[in-house]
C-alpha cells in the first residue's frame, strides 16, 4: 500500500523520537544563511521514500502543496512553520556536507527503539536470539568515471569489447522482526581506498569484518544469530562469532572448505539423522561435532517442498545445538538470507524506493541519501507490514 501524501504525521506517531533525533544532529552550514532547518531538509527526504518518489526533482513537485508543507514544518517541531519546502538542490547541497555516520547513528537508534517496543519477541530465534541478515548489493553502476572510491571491473577483458564499469556497492546487516519486515541496522560501504582494481570477494569480506566490529560496538549486549552465504564460511568468520558469542546459521558450499564436506558425507552415515516426509516431500540430515581450525560446528543439509528437484539440497554451517525438533525449523531460518533480496534490496530496487538511482554525483551525499532510503523503509514496513 502507498502512503499518501499529507499524511506527515506517520513517521512521529510510529518513531515519535525522529524529530528529536533529526533536530540533534550537527549542522555543518554557516547558520547565517540557513531558510529551512535541517530536520526539514531531512524529513522531506525520508517522506520522500515513505511516499515512493522516484526522484528529488518529482519530491519538490509532489510536496508543493499547503497541507504537505505545513505537515512536514509541524512534525519537525518548527515553531515558525515556513510556507514552503527546500527544492531539491538545497536538499543536496546539505547532503554533502553532512557526515553519513550521523545518519547511521539516527538509524540504529530507530531500531533500538523498535528492540524496546517488545512488539516482536515473537521473532526472536529459538526464544532468544535476534536474527541478522548479511548480504550485500550493487547500488548504481555506469561506464563513466565516479567518485575516486568506487570499485570497477573489466568486462570482455582481452577483447574487442573490452570495457570498464564502475560501481558502488554497500554491505548491509538487516535485522529480521517478522517473517514480513525485514529492516536495515548497520551499512557498510565497500570503497576502493587504495585506487586499484577490488575484487569482490576480498573486500566484501573485509567491509563484513568492519561491520561486525561496528556491531559489536553498538549492540554489546544483544543476543544475535547471524545468517549469511557461503562467501563467508571461513576460519575468521568462526573466530569473530566465537569471540562475540553470537550464534550463525551460514549457507556453505562443500567446495569452499574441503575438509568440512567430505567429514560430513563421512559422518553422516554413522550418525544418521535424516529424517523424510515422503507426503510433503521434504526431508533433511545433519551431523554434529563437526571441527574445524579449532571451532565446532554442525553441518545440516535440507532438501525443502518445492516443484523442482534438479536444484541441490541446501547445506548450512551452523554453531546452534541440532536435534531433530529443530533441524527443519534451522533449516527454514538459514534460507530467510533470500528474504533480504526478496523483501529487503528488491524490494527497495524495485518497488517505489530506486535504490540504485543516483540521487546526487557527490558520493557522501549519495551515502546520505541511502541511509535515508533505509529510514524510510524502515517507517513503512512497520506501517504498511
Amino acid at each position: 500500500m502507498q502512503p499518501c501524501p499529507g499524511t506527515g504525521s506517520y513517521p512521529q506517531t510510529f518513531f515519535p523520537g525522529l524529530a528529536s533525533l533529526l533536530r540533534q544532529l550537527p549542522d555543518p552550514r554557516h547558520q547565517s544563511y540557513i531558510t529551512y532547518p535541517a530536520p526539514v531538509l531531512l524529513m522531506t527526504r525520508i517522506l520522500s521514500s515513505l511516499c515512493y518518489i522516484s526522484s528529488m526533482r518529482k519530491t519538490s513537485e509532489e510536496f508543493n502543496s499547503e497541507q504537505m508543507i505545513a505537515n512536514i514544518w509541524t512534525l519537525c517541531g518548527e515553531a515558525d512553520a515556513g510556507n514552503e519546502l527546500p527544492y531539491w538542490e538545497t536538499m543536496n547541497r546539505y547532503l554533502k556536507r553532512l557526515k553519513p555516520a550521523c545518519l547511521q547513528k539516527v538509524q540504529t537508534q530507530l531500531v533500538r527503539h523498535l528492540l524496546r517496543s517488545r512488539a516482536f519477541e515473537a521473532a526472536r530465534v529459538r526464544g532468544r536470539y535476534w536474527q541478522i541478515l548479511i548480504d550485500g548489493t550493487q547500488l548504481y553502476r555506469s561506464r563513466n568515471s565516479l567518485d575516486e572510491r568506487s570499485l570497477y571491473c573489466i568486462h570482455n577483458k582481452g577483447t574487442a569489447n573490452e570495457y570498464r564499469e564502475n560501481y558502488y556497492y554497500v554491505l548491509e546487516a538487516k535485522l529480521v522482526l517478522h517473517s514480513g519486515m525485514i529492516v536495515s541496522l548497520l551499512s557498510e560501504f565497500v570503497e576502493n581506498e587504495e585506487g586499484g582494481e577490488a575484487e569482490k570477494q576480498d573486500c566484501e569480506r573485509k567491509a563484513c569484518w568492519r561491520l561486525m566490529e561496528r556491531l559489536k560496538e553498538e549492540f554489546p549486549r544483544l543476543p544475535i544469530c547471524l545468517s549469511a552465504d557461503s562467501l563467508y564460511a571461513c576460519k575468521g568468520w568462526f573466530q569473530r562469532c566465537e569471540q562475540s558469542h553470537w550464534k550463525y546459521i551460514l549457507r556453505f558450499k562443500e567446495g569452499s572448505i574441503p575438509s568440512i564436506g567430505e567429514e560430513y558425507q563421512s559422518l553422516k552415515g554413522c550418525q544418521k539423522n535424516r529424517r523424510e516426509n515422503k507426503e510433503d516431500g521434504w526431508w533433511y540430515d545433519f551431523v554434529t561435532g563437526v571441527e574445524y581450525e579449532g571451532n565446532k560446528l554442525q553441518v545440516l543439509e535440507y532438501e525443502p517442498k518445492r516443484a523442482s528437484k534438479e536444484a541441490p539440497a541446501f547445506l548450512f554451517l551452523t554453531n546452534l545445538p541440532l536435534q531433530h525438533t529443530n533441524a527443519q525449523e534451522t533449516a527454514e531460518l538459514g534460507r530467510r538470507r533470500w528474504k533480504m533480496e526478496n523483501e529487503g534490496f528488491n524490494t527497495q530496487k524495485r518497488q517505489g524506493y530506486n535504490l540504485e538511482h543516483p540521487y546526487s554525483k557527490d558520493y557522501e551525499a549519495l551515502k546520505n541519501h541511502y541511509y535515508l532510503i533505509q529510514i524510510g523503509h524502515m517507517i513503512a514496513s512497520w506501517i504498511f507490514p
